[in-house]
């Protein structure tokens, strides 16, 4: 047995030497077999190569250096020196994406994206890279780099197609790159088409009826294929209420399987698609269906805001008006105002149809939708009462574009006394918001629109405290301190744009009488003289405006000295009311001379900017000083 033991181990041993052999053995053996010499064994052979392999697989998945890549596209591509030069390879270039499209070399490629293939195996790298190309704007390049990242730039492709929705508002793109992501290799994940859906419902313009079309088969795929989830499904409503094709929400909501129960959500988006419907009896059927079938537990205060807003879109004014109703009925707004009356044969639902006891406490939404309402059907005085007692009891309740409807509101309804409204309007404003210029702009219409009418222009005194108020507000805002004698604020020159123009509209009746006239000629002239127009204090930009501004004063300067013209005056005068008359008429045409010049230079008509300024400063110092003629013949 020992023996056996022994022979056993020795053919063991024999064995194991074999397989294990060193290196100079093996190359005797291939000596004796072969009658050759050899540097190198078979196993140090295979070895060697296959570290060739893995070396060689490495530097594939790393970038060239840059100029080896501009070697390559000169030699391999025939790219010309010329074409090299006016381009620049890397990452943050634009000049190179020309390339990508005739390179097939993938270290090329890395080169121009500056990425390498390690990279590419990290989803969050490549989306984090995308996102970079986004930023910068090179769509082409984020597009590329998703492509080449196949199934780890699904994340990164994501981030494309909400671009294209959010920042390019290119809702086709969008489309497109969901359909080819199949093609090239990037599945969708379960966040895709939430993230399509929902930049498409939030374009600024709508779908046209090609796209909205397309979303609709999007959702239809997803319903058929059984794997839509209710966000998927909201999203989708959502897109297609951002639509022209008003039909097209309810034939998906149709399309609805019976596993997916609809929320809150579902239902808002789909009276948001009726709210878009032109034909009224047909709206009007299709709510009552929604509403009939909303859940008690989904009726909330936003579902029966959108309720209420459906009425208010109606095209026939005596069901638009049912909205102001609506409101009252279901929230509470205030209890002081009226009862609205709802036109025979509509039915208004009470809270207790849907099982519910008390109205809904008013928010920001629904006053705005309430003042809105009032002012589309020509409620203006019960607009103004409902707004009054909000500033008195509730003001909390009315958001910053509630102001703005207020200042449209009694412009429409009260041109007669609009401009003191609109100025009180816009304080209460003031008082609880942030003042905005567009918010300004609506007061100096409101002025414009009482200056034109015949109720004002026609009366001194009228456009006299029309103008005090105009210039109060103007410089209680747009007022600057000045240094100059006896004027301790002046008017921006910016504010002229709409105080000529309100000025011009007050005067068509040529009922500016002298005093005025003076007053405001003089607040002009204060503007000039603090500085502000020389053109080394004002941008290339503001020459339009100021060239407005400009000629307006001009026209006023002409009517102005037109007060002094006498009809039967040849020669200058020598002495008396008449002489003193036409020099003033003089000072006043010399002012609107150097005036003219001075537009000539905004129009690059004329360059010698230093004399201009210089004349007009003095000009107008002259005349600020200098007093009016108390005596004035007109022109018969």
């Amino acid at each position: 047995m020992i023996r056996n033991s022994i022979v056993n181990f020795t053919r063991a041993f024999h064995v194991q030497s074999c397989f294990n052999g060193s290196q100079v053995k093996g190359k005797l053996r291939h000596f004796e077999r072969y009658n050759k010499v050899t540097r190198r064994s078979p196993a140090e052979l295979e070895r060697l190569a296959e570290k060739r392999r893995l070396s060689l697989k490495k530097l594939n998945k790393k970038a060239y250096s840059k100029q080896h890549a501009e070697h390559i596209l000169k030699s391999k591509y025939e790219v010309s020196e010329d074409t090299l030069r006016s381009a620049t390879l890397g990452p943050t270039s634009g000049s190179d994406v020309k390339f990508l499209k005739l390179a097939h070399d993938r270290r090329l490629i890395f080169t121009i994206l500056g990425v390498t293939g390690e990279q590419l195996r990290d989803s969050k790298l490549v989306a984090n890279d995308v996102a970079k190309f986004l930023a910068r704007g090179q769509l082409d390049k984020a597009v590329f780099l998703a492509r080449l990242a196949k199934s780890r730039g699904i994340v990164g492709m994501n981030k494309i197609i909400e671009h294209f929705c959010r920042e390019q508002q290119d809702g086709k793109s969008a489309i497109d790159l969901y359909t080819w992501r199949k093609k090239w290799g990037i599945p969708p994940n379960e966040f895709t088409a939430t993230i399509l859906f929902d930049g498409l419902a939030k374009l600024r313009q709508p779908l046209g009826q090609k796209l909205a079309s397309r979303v609709l088969k999007i959702a239809m795929q997803l319903i058929n294929n059984e794997t839509i989830n209710l966000t998927e499904f909201n999203a989708a409503l959502s897109a297609l209420v951002n639509c022209k094709d008003e039909e097209l929400v309810f034939e998906l909501y149709d399309a609805k399987p019976k596993s997916l129960i609809g929320d809150a959500i579902t239902y808002t988006l789909l009276l948001r698609g009726a709210t878009k419907m032109q034909n009224d009896q047909l709206c009007l059927k299709r709510v009552d269906t929604i509403m009939a079938g909303v859940p008690k537990r989904f009726l909330d205060a936003r579902l029966m805001h959108d309720y209420c807003r459906v009425w208010h879109h109606r095209s026939d004014k005596d069901l638009s008006s049912i909205a102001s109703a609506a409101l009252l009925k279901y929230f509470n707004v205030g209890d002081d105002l009226p009862t609205l009356q709802i036109p025979s044969g509509v039915n208004l639902p009470d809270l207790q149809y849907w099982d519910v006891r008390r109205k809904y406490d008013a928010n920001s939404f629904v006053i705005d939708l309430l003042l809105e309402n009032y002012a589309k059907n020509g409620k203006f005085e019960l607009a103004l009462k409902t707004y009054r007692q909000l500033i008195d009891k509730q003001s909390q309740l009315l958001p910053p574009s509630s102001y703005e409807k207020m200042i449209k509101t009694v412009t429409s309804g009260f041109p007669n006394k609009c401009g003191p409204l609109a100025v009180q309007i816009f304080d209460e404003l003031n008082k609880h918001h942030k003042t905005k210029k567009n918010r300004m702009i609506l007061v100096y219409k409101a002025f414009e629109r009482q200056a034109g009418r015949k109720f004002t222009n026609e009366s001194s005194s009228k456009i006299d405290i029309l103008i005090e108020d105009l210039f109060k507000f103007a410089q209680g805002l747009e007022g600057k301190k000045s240094g100059l004698n006896g004027a301790t604020e002046v008017l921006d020159w910016k504010a002229w744009m709409f105080c000529w123009n309100i000025i011009g509209k007050a005067n068509e009746r040529r009922a500016i009488d002298k005093a005025r006239a003076k007053w405001i000629l003089n607040q002009y002239i204060d503007t000039i003289l603090s500085g502000q127009t020389k053109f080394n204090r004002i941008h290339q930009e503001d020459y339009s405006g100021l060239r407005h501004v400009s000629i307006e004063s001009v026209r006023f300067l002409a009517f102005f000295a037109d007060l002094f013209k006498s009809s039967t005056q040849i020669s200058e005068p020598s002495e008396g009311p008449e002489r003193d008359n036409f020099l003033y008429r003089r000072l006043l045409l010399r002012l609107k001379d150097r005036l003219l010049a001075y537009v000539a230079i905004l129009e690059k008509k004329a360059e010698n900017v230093e004399s201009v300024e210089e004349s007009l400063k003095q000009t107008a110092e002259k005349l600020r000083v200098t007093s009016m003629p108390a005596h004035i013949t007109k022109t018969t």
